[in-house]
């Protein structure tokens, strides 16, 4: 719960600047880390990732994540949705996308068939280039299975009702409430409670007042795009929404001052 509640220390503590200073420090080691098409003393990487989009079709793997590039729909499930989910878990457990992926395709877990025994060395290199975005190439010596990780959390969503009281009572903008709709309808709720609404999970603040911090809609924006450059690796991210949704979401929360 330590990143959750680093989530809600930030909210009410950091400075700006210091805030994008380590905004721009980790998303620069993740960049050069998660990245990388060819690791120090190897030859470049072959995986391709067209290749690895007809491996992701051919294998099913459609059938359980939620991943944009693939056309893949959220889903009801446990499995993760890979747009939220791959950076965060990695980043958590330390290894660079490419990497992980890899060895929790190769061996699976969390309810996840392991695909070494199914798909050759040369459709495991693609899939995984096709995941990460870059050509990747298994590291020689082989590699161990990466621990369990929790399930993402129960989806809660709230209403349109719901969002016009937020509306009503916390007398929101309009392009606050456009974020408002977005907030009840993400996933937001699952970790974070709003005037009543939703529920706590993993140390995750209540945000019904998080905009008397004075927090820019920039930083907001920043910040849920992708938390876990702010070392916060316990909530996903949401850089696959729109920069519009992003945008309205980011409005929202700066607005969120309680009941007016």
């Amino acid at each position: 719960m330590a990143g959750y509640r680093r989530f809600g220390r930030e909210l009410v503590s950091k400075r700006p600047a210091r805030v994008g200073a380590a905004l721009a420090i980790a998303a620069a080691l993740l960049v050069l880390t998660c990245s990388r098409s060819a690791r120090p003393g190897t030859n470049p990487a072959t995986g391709d990732p067209t290749r690895g989009g007809v491996v992701w079709v051919d294998a099913g793997c459609g059938s359980c994540h939620a991943f944009a590039k693939a056309d893949s729909a959220r889903k009801a499930g446990n499995a993760p949705n890979l747009d939220r989910w791959l950076a965060p878990d990695a980043v958590r457990l330390g290894l660079p996308v490419d990497l992980f992926a890899y060895r929790r395709i190769l061996f699976g877990g969390r309810g996840m068939v392991a695909y070494g025994s199914t798909l050759s060395a040369e459709e495991l290199d693609d899939l995984v280039s096709f995941v990460a975005g870059r050509p990747f190439s298994a590291p020689a010596g082989g590699v161990a299975p990466v621990p369990s990780l929790p399930p993402p959390p129960p989806l809660v969503t709230a209403s349109a009702r719901t969002v016009s009281g937020w509306t009503r009572v916390a007398r929101l903008s309009k392009s606050a409430v456009q974020g408002a709709a977005v907030f009840a309808k993400v996933g937001c709720l699952s970790c974070h409670r709003y005037l009543g609404s939703g529920t706590l999970r993993r140390g995750a603040p209540d945000l019904s007042l998080v905009g008397r911090k004075g927090r820019s809609g920039t930083w907001f924006r920043s910040y849920v795009a992708r938390p876990y450059a702010f070392g916060n690796t316990l909530m996903p991210s949401y850089a696959d929404l729109s920069a519009t949704q992003l945008a309205s979401l980011a409005a929202f929360l700066a607005a969120s001052r309680g009941p007016r």
